[in-house]
């Protein structure tokens, strides 16, 4: 049995959602970062660096979300995350770059536009707005021209690479930020929506969500 500690930011999110679709036995145990339960000593024993998401597993702790899907994948022995070492290494490929590129950039703006006034941490910067929505339009294009030929990121097939991609994606129309420049991507993303295990995973954290920010 797998045990994953979380919230609901992308960095949990994308790791609910590869788990649930790789189908393995978890349970999920919400961390309420707006209420510090992530600055406990339980907790703070189970990772020196005091963030979620955290899994648990034979007696064992990980930290770091790509760390996570990547054991729970081979544990499982999934071909979501290909045996071959380059067709692995190109899902890595693809879960790195969301993650430091167009990734970062929607979740600055869901940072500054959902979560900053939700937990009362000010006002949203709008300059800083103004730069990831930027940065996040220039690198969306590179993976609406990889997907000009293909269904999928990888081998066309679907790969951990797409929920991971789907944690950061999904912010998009919660900041006002327009997909529609990119129809490829637009479809592929349709695509990985409609997995069931994504529906599962978001009735799963709505609760929670809706006790932090409201319904």
């Amino acid at each position: 049995m797998f045990v994953l500690h979380g919230f609901f930011t992308q960095n949990t999110l994308k790791t609910l959602y590869v788990l649930e679709q790789l189908g393995v036995d978890y349970k999920f145990r919400f961390v309420d970062l707006t209420k510090g339960e992530n600055r406990s000593e339980a907790f703070r024993a189970m990772t020196p660096v005091g963030k979620v998401p955290v899994l648990e597993h034979d007696g064992a702790c990980l930290f770091e979300s790509g760390a996570i899907c990547r054991y729970v994948a081979g544990v499982a022995q999934s071909p979501l995350y290909p045996a071959d070492k380059l067709d692995r290494a190109r899902v890595d490929q693809w879960m790195t770059f969301f993650t430091c590129h167009p990734g970062r950039w929607l979740t600055d703006l869901y940072f500054e536009k959902i979560m900053k006034p939700a937990a009362g941490l000010g006002e949203t910067n709008t300059d800083r707005c103004e730069e990831s929505e930027r940065f996040a339009t220039a690198q969306l294009k590179a993976v609406e021209r990889h997907l000009e030929s293909r269904n999928w990121l990888v081998n066309e097939t679907l790969s951990i690479a797409e929920p991971w991609a789907l944690a950061y994606l999904e912010q998009a129309p919660q900041v006002g930020f327009d997909l529609a420049a990119y129809p490829r991507l637009q479809a592929w993303y349709a695509r990985i929506e409609e997995l069931p295990a994504v529906a599962r995973v978001r009735a799963r954290v709505r609760p929670f969500v809706e006790s932090v920010l409201g319904g």
